[in-house]
């Protein structure tokens, strides 16, 4: 993967607590493509390699990071606030800064993915930060693209992912199961528009291949983690709950019954007309919380 930086404006990296990156990566869709990351480091020990959690937003933008022109969302907001007093360095990842989508053009968006990956790669060579310990967290297409990850874990020839953790994914399509090394967690609300079963089959066919592979339902919570959720109109990767699609490495796809399939017939048969709203967020702090503890669970000592 080629990458190019366009800008790379730091303070005294001893003295800097945030600064922002507008970067130029290679992305499958789009080919080069710019994104903003905004990076904040905790406020001690600067002294020392920090892990580094990447973050990638959801389809609505609908939170800014106080100072900074990276847009993002609330659940990555948040998780700024709480990651970086446990002691984590954070990059949030603005996928959107040179496209101008909006929540129903899925097919539009660009593969979050190969973007963290090529940060990881750019991060990997700075040393205020340990490549042993990068993790990536993502929020509903974020979510989607964190499971995506695992269609290739390195990002570079020593380094892979240390723990991944999808809030709020469409588990309707995901990687082939094989004896992955990097940790998961799928954190859902019971009562999402994306239902929670697609990702129970995930987690479950990754623990039968032997991967750390949790899963975290909150009953009463939405897409958003609320309790005031209603199903509305829109449009979402949230059919073939019982029967998801399986990736394999090498191209081919499946339903998870064997069948045969395509791109174009999981667009027909898995896209639906629904949508989510109601954004009182009462188990997010939750859901944010429980990323970070499994983070520093899994951090390689």
């Amino acid at each position: 993967m080629r990458i190019w930086v366009i800008i790379f404006t730091l303070l005294n990296l001893q003295l800097a607590s945030a600064e922002t990156l507008k970067l130029e990566i290679e992305e499958r869709k789009f080919g080069k493509s710019e994104i903003l990351v905004e990076i904040v480091l905790p406020g001690n020990n600067l002294n020392k390699k920090f892990p580094l959690i990447i973050t990638q937003h959801g389809s609505t933008l609908d939170a800014e990071i106080e100072g900074s022109k990276v847009r993002t969302d609330e659940h990555s907001k948040r998780l700024l606030k709480k990651a970086t007093k446990a002691g984590f360095a954070v990059a949030v990842v603005d996928a959107f800064y040179t496209h101008d989508i909006n929540p129903n053009q899925k097919h539009s968006q660009p593969w979050a993915a190969d973007y963290a990956r090529g940060l990881a790669v750019i991060l990997s060579n700075d040393s205020r930060f340990d490549p042993n310990n990068f993790f990536f967290s993502g929020f509903s297409y974020g979510g989607h693209h964190a499971h995506f990850l695992f269609e290739d874990l390195n990002f570079t020839s020593d380094h892979s992912w240390a723990a991944i953790v999808a809030a709020e994914p469409p588990c309707n399509a995901f990687f082939e199961a094989k004896k992955y090394l990097t940790s998961v967690l799928t954190i859902k609300g019971g009562e999402s528009h994306y239902k929670p079963r697609p990702c129970e089959i995930l987690t479950e066919l990754y623990k039968e291949e032997g991967v750390d592979a949790e899963l975290i339902v909150y009953p009463k919570s939405n897409h958003y983690f609320s309790h005031n959720g209603k199903i509305t109109k829109g449009l979402a990767f949230n059919g073939c709950n019982e029967n998801p699609v399986i990736m394999g490495a090498n191209g081919n796809w499946t339903f998870l019954n064997g069948e045969k399939t395509d791109r174009k017939t999981v667009a027909k048969r898995c896209m639906t007309k629904t949508g989510g709203s109601g954004k009182s967020r009462e188990d997010l702090d939750s859901a944010i919380v429980a990323t970070i503890e499994f983070f520093k669970e899994k951090i390689n000592y």
